[in-house]
Formats: structure tokens, C-alpha cells, sequence
């Protein structure tokens, strides 16, 4: 059984297929999780105005008859869905497990409707705006053998940290499997309402709050360590110290100049709340933080703090500071932490009235600005998006191609003032963009004030050159064709109104390796960053990409692409070599819009005329 969309509205481009889901609520946040359910389902999940919405999408169906779950003891372990009745306590709890059965097969794509059904839809409540998401990097979930002892139940589990704006963040297991239609069914949820809210466990799920923030969180981030120490990786041979494995979530909020604090949890016995045992004030407050995805016990305890005044720093977690006088009861012991280095970024450069930097870049004096960052390399390189469409990698391993040592090599950090780029480029955001310097707009400082102008010029219009600049960085680790390759990366970059994928990040700096930058559409084939265009969100503003995994040797993209709007969620998809057909009208809630690699057989008049007719006899029909 799948939950069948509304019937899609379609369009032709030769470039991508493209979905967009208008839901009823203000979108905040989205995460694409990296491993896929036991039926082969994507799961994506977005934080919204009241909790956290899960879809799985694709995948093996439910077969047609499902069997009622059935009263049973509760049991230790298991991985269904237990719920719990203790109206009396004296009556023995009764529980409910669940079992779902799928089919043998994957469901075959319809020709008028080339994409996946979303199978299952699952609603989390919080009672709260949930702003940001975090997930276990995919390199710790994907990881095979015993390396990670401890941790193997993380992979039967869906596993998120979810900042909210009640100034908490809440920590989330639940079952991976999609629940089934007889579960959501049951009787006891018709007749309370609230009994399904997170925490109680209908849905087999557990939530541990994390506390002491007084603001809400800016971004948080996660990790996880396996026994052997305070978060030490160990072999299969070791022998396993009373260390639970547990894990570790690192979230910053602007209080005081800033604040990170991060929190651990353990996987065995998680508490309903807990404290940090960390905190840190910061200099600035923190742009975006993230672990290191590497295995690595001397890495993964790495957390990337990245600020907008342009410096990124790398805080270790478990290389703690010796006190400079020795503990007394009165006046304990505070664990903290080492800062291991600084990255800087380069100067803004003066703007003149014949020469204009990119629309939304900062003016004046100082270093420019960071809209984000993120690891790459398998967390021996660091990726930064600046605020004038710069973007950079700084090598701090030597992982690069032919690079003989990286920043931290014999002669220390190279540069100055400056931390060298061992690669980069431009974005560019609607002007051509240059290798040279970033891309320049020939505009003039003055003009009238008419209706049209006001809107650009009020403080309340369009975004202004002074404004802060929205943008991401999302990395996704691509499958490879063989066991023995190298492990590849994918780029996506949203800066303002341009979306950019870089599919091989090792191809394209390979190919740029001599000349040290790169902009839109240089290197040879294979090794560019391709510009995805013509994105509708219908009006609304982006609040975040991320990127969805695809087989090898699909398409010549590596990836999904998921833009996320205020109300509604678009995925692209690479198109087909398939004409168009005419299909039914969509709901007002589901468009979408296919574009096919031949370009079909209408013009675009063509197309308009049948998206017309389509309009005005089609039924509406509600999803989700």
C-alpha cells in the first residue's frame, strides 16, 4: 500500500524533472538521511512550525492486506512499536508491536508519473517551531565491520538532534522501518490526540531534552563515539572498557559573544534530560558548526566552529585543558577543551561606483564575511562559502590532488594575515563571473526613486548590498562503481538566487589544481560546476538545499537536488530520455514540473495550452 499523491502538472525543459510539495505549515529546516530504510525507502526529514515531519519516499511497497498489530508483552530489545497504557498501575502494561510486510519488489515507475510515491508520512509533535536538524554524518553509518563496536543499533534507527525555539534541543530516536497503515490506524489514536505527541512512544520513539540554553539554538551538530575511552575508536580485537558508547551533540546560540555547548548522551541508557558537559564562549557568535565525518578517533572529535567575521576555528572535544590549580570541592573542576587552529579568510576589497561587487556582499573594510562551511576529504579539508559569492577549500591535510603537505606541514600555517586557498572560485549570481576577482555588476550608485526603485531602496524591499547574504554548502558522499575506488564527494552550493553542483569535487580540482581557481562552466567536461536553473518555489524564499543519493551511472548527476521553500519542498531530478504525455491536473498542494532530455514533441506554446486545459478539468485532491 502506498499514500498516492495527487495526480502531477506537468512541463517540459530538457534539463531536470522537477517536484515541489506545498504543505500546510512554514517550513524551517530539512535533512535527507544517509542511509535507507529496510525496504530501500528514502527517508527525508524537515523541521516545521510544530515538530518534524518524516516522509519515507520510495522503496518497497506495503503489501495489500497488513495484519492488526496484537496486544503483546512488552519486551527488552525489538525493534517494533510499542506503546504503552498505564491508566491503572496496577494492570500489567499491554503494548502493541508492529510488524509490516512489504512486497518482493520495488514499485515500477508510471510513465506519466516517472518518480517515486511517497509510501509513508509520519508527524512528530513538539508543540514548537523546530529551527534546525542535525543527523549522524554517513560516513559513521555507513561504516562496515565491528570498527565502531557499540554503535551497530544506530543503523536499525533513524537518529536526530532537532533545535527548537523553546531554547531546548531535542534528541530523537525512532524505528527506521516505516510504520505500517495499521498502525497509524489504531483505535487509541482517534481518541486521543495527544498521544501522539514525541515522547510517548507510540511510534517507538525516544526523546532525551538537552538544556541550559537561554536563547535558541543557531545550529547544532552531531557525532558519535564507541567505547575505549572518552569517544575512542577501538578494533575488533580490543578489549572494551566500561565506557558506554554514546553520543555527542554540539549546538551554539548568540548568548553573551556566543555560545557552544555540547551534550552526551548514551545510546544504551538514555536519560529523559541532560546537562552539557561542555561550554564554551566564543569571540564572535557562531556562523555554523560541524563534527569531522572521519573514523578516526583523532579526528572525529574535531568540531569545525566557523563565524561570519571571517576566521574558521577547529575545537577538539576531548584534548582538555589541565587546570592550573588543583580541584577543591568548593570550586570543581570545569572539562573544556582545546582550540587546534585558525583559518582566515582573505580582505574585502573597496568597491567604487563603476566597479560593484556582487549584490549582497559586504562594502568596506575588513575580512569577508562567511555564509558557510563545511568538511570535505573525508575531514581532511575544509570547503567555505564567502558572503561575495567566493568560494574556497582550504587543504589542511594535503589531500588535494599531487599536494606534497597541507597547512599544517613542516613550516606551519602558510600565510600570514591570510590562510592560502588551495583552491577556488566564483559563484555567480546572475552577471559572468571571473577567475580572477569576483563577479562585477555596471550599475549606478544613483537612480530615481520610482515605485519599482523604492521596493529595491527601502529598508524593508529587496535585499540590499549591505544585507546579510542567505546561502549553504551541503556534501554528500557518492557511491562509487567499485569496492577499491577512491571515495568521491558531491557539492551543491545555494548562494542567494544561484544553485550550483559540483558532481566530482576530486575531478574538478584536479582540473583546477594548476590554476588555482575556477568559476562557472571552465575545465573540461566532467570537471565543471554545473549551474541548476530555472528552480520554482513559487514566490517564496529558500531556506536550504541538501542532496539525495542516486545510483551509479544513472544519470551524469550524482545526485537529487532538494530546494526547500517557506511552505513547500522541491526535488530535481535529471531528466529522461522519455517524451511528454499528458497527465491530470494536480493538486494545489503538488506540482510538478518534468522536464525531459529530448525535449519532447511540443513547443512551449504547446505546453501552455495543454497545462490550460489540464487547469480546467482536472479534479483537486489533497495529500499528506
Amino acid at each position: 500500500m502506498t499514500i498516492n499523491m495527487a495526480s502531477p502538472r506537468v512541463s517540459k525543459n530538457p534539463q531536470n524533472t522537477q517536484l515541489s510539495f506545498e504543505l500546510p505549515h512554514r517550513i524551517h529546516t530539512a535533512k535527507v538521511y544517509p542511509i535507507q530504510s529496510l525496504n530501500g525507502s528514502t527517508v527525508i526529514l524537515y523541521g516545521h512550525e510544530n515538530g518534524v515531519k518524516i516522509v519515507w519516499r520510495g522503496g518497497r511497497p506495503f503489501k495489500t492486506s497488513q495484519p492488526a498489530p496484537t496486544p503483546t508483552q512488552k519486551t527488552n530489545g525489538g525493534g517494533g512499536v510499542i506503546s504503552l497504557d498505564s491508566d491503572d498501575e496496577g494492570d500489567s502494561a499491554r503494548a502493541f508491536e508492529d510488524k509490516p510486510e512489504f512486497e518482493d519488489d520495488e514499485e515500477e515507475l508510471d510513465p506519466l508519473r516517472p518518480y517515486p510515491s511517497t509510501l509513508q508520512v509520519l508527524d512528530l509533535c513538539f508543540n514548537t517551531d523546530v529551527l534546525h536538524l542535525a543527523i549522524l554524518p554517513s560516513s559513521i553509518l555507513k561504516a562496515e565491520g565491528p570498527s565502531w563496536r557499540g554503535l551497530e543499533s544506530l543503523k536499525q534507527k533513524i537518529i536526530f538532534a532537532a533545535a527548537c525555539a523553546d531554547n531546548t534541543v531535542r534528541l530523537v530516536t525512532i524505528p527506521l522501518t516505516p510504520p505500517s497503515p495499521a498502525s497509524k490506524t489504531r483505535p487509541e489514536l482517534r481518541t486521543d490526540f495527544t498521544s501522539t505527541s514525541a515522547g510517548k512512544g507510540k511510534w517507538g520513539e525516544t526523546v532525551t531534552l538537552l538544556v541550559s540554553h537561554q536563547k535558541p539554538s543557531d545550529g547544532i551538530s552531531m557525532t558519535a563515539d564507541s567505547v575505549g575511552g572518552p569517544g575512542a575508536l577501538v578494533k575488533a580485537d580490543s578489549k572494551p572498557s566500561s565506557t558506554e558508547p554514546h553520543l555527542v551533540v554540539a549546538s551554539h546560540s548568540r548568548e553573551v559573544t556566543g555560545l557552544l555547548r555540547l551534550y552526551r548522551i548514551s545510546i544504551k541508557s538514555p536519560q529523559k534530560s541532560t546537562e552539557p558537559f561542555q561550554s564554551v564562549y566564543l569571540s564572535s557568535p557562531a556562523k555554523a558548526i560541524s563534527f569531522n565525518p572521519a573514523l578516526s578517533a583523532q579526528y572525529s572529535s574535531r568540531l569545525l566552529v566557523a563565524d561570519s567575521i571571517g576566521s574558521c576555528r577547529i575545537y577538539d572535544y576531548k584534548q582538555l585543558i589541565k587546570p592550573a590549580e588543583d580541584p577543591t570541592p568548593e570550586t570543581p573542576v570545569v572539562e573544556q577543551g582545546t582550540w587546534l587552529l585558525s583559518l582566515y579568510t582573505g580582505f574585502q576589497t573597496p568597491r567604487s561606483d563603476s566597479q560593484t561587487s556582487h549584490v549582497g556582499a559586504y562594502a568596506g573594510f575588513g575580512r569577508k564575511s562567511i555564509v558557510d562551511a563545511q568538511w570535505i576529504s573525508g575531514g581532511k579539508a575544509i570547503i567555505v562559502l564567502l558572503a561575495d559569492g567566493e568560494w574556497a577549500i582550504w587543504d589542511i591535510e594535503g589531500s588535494g590532488p599531487n599536494a606534497s603537505q597541507g597547512i599544517l606541514g613542516r613550516q606551519g600555517i602558510k600565510g600570514g594575515s591570510k590562510s592560502e586557498y588551495s583552491l577556488t572560485g566564483y559563484l555567480d549570481g546572475g552577471v559572468k563571473s571571473r577567475s580572477s576577482g569576483p563577479p562585477q555588476m555596471a550599475t549606478s550608485k544613483f537612480a530615481p526613486m520610482t515605485p519599482g526603485t523604492r521596493k529595491t531602496a527601502g529598508p524593508f524591499g529587496a535585499r540590499g548590498l549591505d544585507a546579510p547574504v542567505r546561502g549553504e554548502i551541503s556534501v554528500m558522499s557518492v557511491p562509487t562503481s567499485s569496492p577499491t575506488s577512491p571515495p568521491e564527494e558531491s557539492i551543491l552550493f545555494w548562494f542567494g538566487d544561484t544553485y550550483a553542483l559540483i558532481p566530482s569535487l576530486s575531478k574538478y580540482w584536479s582540473a583546477h589544481k594548476h590554476g588555482g581557481s575556477g568559476s562557472l562552466f571552465t575545465g573540461p567536461s566532467g570537471a565543471r560546476i554545473v549551474r541548476v536553473e530555472n528552480i520554482d518555489l513559487q514566490g517564496e524564499r529558500c531556506s536550504g538545499v541538501e542532496q539525495i543519493s542516486r545510483n551509479v551511472g544513472s544519470t551524469s548527476l550524482t545526485s537529487d537536488i532538494l530546494v526547500l521553500g517557506e511552505h513547500r519542498f522541491t526535488i530535481l531530478t535529471a531528466g529522461t530520455q522519455s517524451k511528454p504525455r499528458a497527465v491530470a491536473k494536480p493538486d494545489n498542494r503538488l506540482v510538478l514540473a518534468e522536464k525531459s532530455a529530448n525535449g519532447g514533441e511540443l513547443d512551449v506554446i504547446g505546453i501552455d495550452q495543454a497545462l490550460s486545459r489540464m487547469e480546467n478539468g482536472a479534479s483537486r485532491r489533497k495529500i499528506f
